[in-house]
């Protein structure tokens, strides 16, 4: 791993992973400069999408979303490279509707909800929203990236 390159954290939503779209994401991603230093894929239980969506817990729309990203299955992705801004700006706005041509979610998005995947805002968010979606993977290559990362602290 480069270590000058950032750590990013992304997720698949059920939508574009039931659509097909696995394949293009990763491509886009790495077309991109990211590289995939971790991935895995797992059904999020209510519980857990409340956990990784607590930020919006108060907000209206938290238990539709909570029930969305529970619908199907969903790909986690550990990536090294350009970073927050560089993966903002690939994935576009929420709403794909509103979206740069070209984004993730202009082109796999459904609708604001189902807009394709999530992506962490910060550095906080990556190390807890990481750390919480591969911490019950075997050990990995994303479990060294993480505990040298400073987002885990197993030693298996």
């Amino acid at each position: 791993m480069n270590p000058d390159a950032s750590i990013a954290f992304l997720m698949i939503k059920p939508c574009a992973v039931s659509d097909g779209h696995i394949g293009d994401i990763v491509a886009a991603v790495e077309r991109a400069g990211f590289s995939v230093v971790g991935i895995a894929s797992r059904r999020l239980t209510a519980d857990e999408a409340g956990l990784l969506y607590d930020v919006h817990e108060d907000k209206p729309f938290f238990g539709p979303l909570v029930d969305f990203i529970t619908s199907g299955m969903t790909v986690g992705l550990l990536l090294s490279g350009p970073g927050i801004p560089a993966l903002r700006k690939l994935i576009g706005a929420t709403d794909p509707a509103l979206a740069e041509p070209g984004t993730v979610r202009a082109l796999y998005g459904r609708s604001l909800r189902e807009n394709a995947v999530h992506a962490s805002d910060s550095s906080e968010r990556i190390a807890y929203e990481a750390r919480f979606y591969f911490e019950d993977c075997p050990r990995t290559l994303t479990a060294d990236v993480l505990r040298d990362a400073g987002g885990a602290d197993r030693e298996d």
